[in-house]
């Protein structure tokens, strides 16, 4: 199976390195080859290779980054999970099962105790709940990559929609984000937001409804001329 079809595995901040390697080899056991680890100590790759039989091809091709943004760069579409209800009225929350995602997408898990926080959530589009019972309701990580994979794994085969692969990449719509804050320096706009809260509104604002390579041409003009 060529990963470059399918969606990759973004863990944020992991804590346990057997985490990783059990996460590697759920991954390969329904075709995701593309792992993706965010903020990790390097020394922990021995111990997870224990973990991840069969496996191994996974972890060596995994990448490491230092943040959430740069690992999801070249994505144009990121869906976070949880196996709690979100924690933000303003996120879309869709059930784990019958969800779809295209080609060029990521789906991101956060650390086995906290979670992801409300900073990488800035960067997804929708957050996907695992329906996992209320008296019970966290799950090991690499459980949760394992559900995912098999819920995502038999949606794939379609074909992707034009839109999907013209929308912007996760790179192109930070740069959209930023070139509107220096429009708003140059309106000498204030309000009540600092720079962190518009640029945090913007971001939720395209992520919302999803921004096409054309239409991001549009508002690129629109703000320069500003």
């Amino acid at each position: 199976m060529k990963d470059c079809k399918r969606p990759a595995i973004v863990l944020v901040r992991p804590r346990n390195p057997n985490n990783i390697g059990a996460a590697a080899r759920a991954m390969a056991n329904f075709g995701f080859m593309d792992m993706r680890v965010v903020a990790v100590h390097h020394p922990v790759w021995e111990e997870a290779r224990g973990a991840a039989v069969g496996a191994e091809s996974v972890l060596a091709r995994a990448r490491v980054y230092a943040g959430l943004e740069e690992a999801i760069s070249d994505r144009t579409r990121v869906l976070a999970t949880s196996c709690m209800k979100a924690r933000r009225r303003d996120r879309a929350l869709a059930p784990l099962p019958g969800l779809s995602l295209g080609p060029k997408a990521a789906v991101v898990f956060g650390p086995e105790k906290t979670g992801l926080s409300a900073a990488d959530l800035e960067h997804c589009d929708a957050v996907a709940r695992i329906p996992t019972a209320e008296s019970c309701p966290s799950m090991n990580l690499a459980a949760a990559v394992a559900v995912v994979c098999y819920e995502l794994a038999g949606r794939l085969k379609a074909p992707a929609r034009a839109a999907e692969e013209e929308q912007l990449s996760s790179a192109e719509l930070e740069r959209l984000v930023s070139e509107a804050e220096r429009a708003f320096l140059r309106v000498g706009y204030r309000g009540d937001l600092s720079a962190a809260q518009r640029k945090s509104r913007v971001r939720r604002l395209l992520r919302r409804r999803g921004v096409l390579k054309d239409e991001a041409g549009f508002l690129f003009e629109l703000v320069r001329r500003i």
